[in-house]
């Protein structure tokens, strides 16, 4: 018994070991150094009396949606953000313009762009393409502008915090071809996964969980001055008098599971508790099956009796072997003196003989 579970402690180490190395960098997701790159407010509104910076990154403004026929509710939003730009080049990216820009450009993904499953993943995808291609800024269609973005050109890159942990995909900027960025292309095909559930699949292979662990990755040994990705506080994101953005409804690719997922965060205490819970039951189980297994032949019998189902044995329960085994105790015993095989008759037995005299 002890063996056996020395043999249960060991591979569950080995699997929590396991788990440990696959889900390092989204542990590493708790600790959050977001404020160590922030844009900080004399970066994003200098006084009048400060001299200009130089703007890095290009006068672009990409957006994405599946057509030309903007839904009603973000045509506010996008006009802001083109009629505060007159300066600025305005692209929006189609399904189709999007596909055709993969295959001139990137066709070593084309075959990936065209095999994710939910179309959200290739408006994910083509707006790392595209910064990383041009350089410039990509808003969601759902953010509308508030004021101008120069100051925002002031960096190599950007994306910004989100909550409560990591960062966001909707609201990005780069120069052409940033280390990050590059990374970020680099990774997306390994990153191709179908984790069964939408919300999750979206989310780990391009959505904003995939940029933020990519950006720890990217942090993780250091980075050049001009390689830096700057940090935008929710404070500069949206609903302050200094803020770049207004928010309308978003999130259109939301399904019911997302919903699901997002609810949980209200009972996060409570998970915490069933998760714990639902381990011990398991452990308690794997426990009750190693008892099982290795006390009263169970194991044995339970073997048998597959392999005669499968026509194997010819044995259910294994009674040929206990016969067997019995036959050859007595073979054994028939070895031994006489006396101890045979007992002893009564002498008053009409029927006893002495044989010895």
């Amino acid at each position: 018994m002890r063996k056996e579970l020395w043999y249960m402690v060991y591979s569950h180490l080995v699997i929590l070991v396991f788990l440990l190395y696959m889900t390092f960098d989204l542990l590493t997701l708790v600790v959050d150094n977001t404020f160590s790159d922030a844009l900080t407010s004399t970066d994003l509104n200098p006084p009048e009396t400060a001299e200009p910076r130089a703007q890095l990154i290009p006068k672009i403004i990409h957006q994405t949606y599946k057509t030309e026929d903007i839904p009603a509710h973000w045509k506010d939003g996008q006009r802001k953000c083109i009629d505060l730009h007159p300066d600025y080049n305005y692209i929006l990216w189609t399904d189709q313009k999007s596909r055709q820009f993969i295959q001139e450009e990137y066709p070593w993904f084309l075959e990936t762009f065209d095999g994710y499953k939910y179309p959200i993943q290739r408006a994910d995808a083509i707006r790392y393409f595209v910064l990383s291609h041009f350089g410039g800024i990509y808003i969601d269609l759902d953010d509308g502008c508030e004021r101008r973005l120069d100051p925002l050109l002031t960096v190599p890159a950007f994306v910004r915090k989100t909550t409560p942990t990591g960062v966001s995909n909707d609201v990005m900027g780069s120069v052409p071809r940033h280390p990050f960025f590059l990374k970020v292309l680099e990774s997306l095909q390994r990153y191709d996964n179908n984790w069964l559930i939408p919300y999750l699949t979206i989310m780990l292979s391009t959505g904003p969980l995939f940029v933020s662990l990519i950006w720890k990755q990217y942090k993780r040994w250091g980075v050049p001055e001009n390689g830096v990705v700057r940090i935008m506080l929710p404070s500069d994101y949206k609903m302050h008098e200094t803020s770049f953005f207004a928010i309308s409804e978003g999130s259109s690719w939301h399904l019911n599971d997302a919903h699901f997922i997002k609810a949980l965060a209200n009972y996060i205490p409570l998970c915490v508790v069933l998760g714990f819970a639902l381990a011990f039951f398991i452990m308690y189980l794997e426990y009750r099956v190693l008892c099982w297994l290795v006390t009263g032949g169970a194991w044995s019998r339970f073997c048998n009796n597959v392999l005669y189902t499968l026509g194997l044995s010819r044995s259910r329960t294994g009674n040929d072997s206990m016969e067997l085994a019995q036959f050859r105790r007595l073979r054994k015993d028939s070895n031994l003196p006489i006396n101890i095989c045979i007992p002893d008759l009564e002498k008053q037995d009409p029927k006893f003989t002495d044989l010895s005299q």
